[in-house]
């Protein structure tokens, strides 16, 4: 699969999964972060302008996809992206990614951080 065909397919595997559709929502936003050894997805669901509520797909099919995505995106001979964020806008039906290369740690998420970067990942 190519970048599209891939984010198209995160973006269904999202919107199918019991977990992150176990509220409603209309908007969406994924982060994939990718650390030293190590990786971790933080979702949030957004619903009539609420603030983020975190709402972690259970997926490990998005997370294959998002390994490939990181394989298919990677430049040559530099380093595959430390951040992916994918947005998702129901009502439009749109889907919009991001990648961070320099500032992983900015997208990192804590219990203190989280309320901050939920807005900033905002798809709405």
């Amino acid at each position: 699969m190519n970048r599209d065909e891939l984010l198209g397919e995160i973006a269904r595997l999202i919107v199918v999964d019991p977990k992150a559709s176990e509220r409603p929502w209309d908007g969406y936003a994924l982060i994939a972060w990718y650390g030293d050894g190590m990786h971790r997805l933080n979702g949030f669901r957004y619903d009539k302008g609420q603030p983020g509520e975190p709402l972690t797909p259970a997926s490990v099919e998005i997370e294959n996809r998002l390994e490939q995505l990181r394989k298919v995106t990677q430049v040559a001979g530099k380093a595959p992206w430390r951040v992916c964020i994918v947005r998702i806008h129901r009502a439009d039906a749109e889907v919009a990614i991001d990648f961070e290369y320099e500032d992983p740690g900015r997208w990192y998420v804590t219990p203190d951080s989280v309320a901050e970067i939920a807005e900033r990942v905002r798809p709405c």
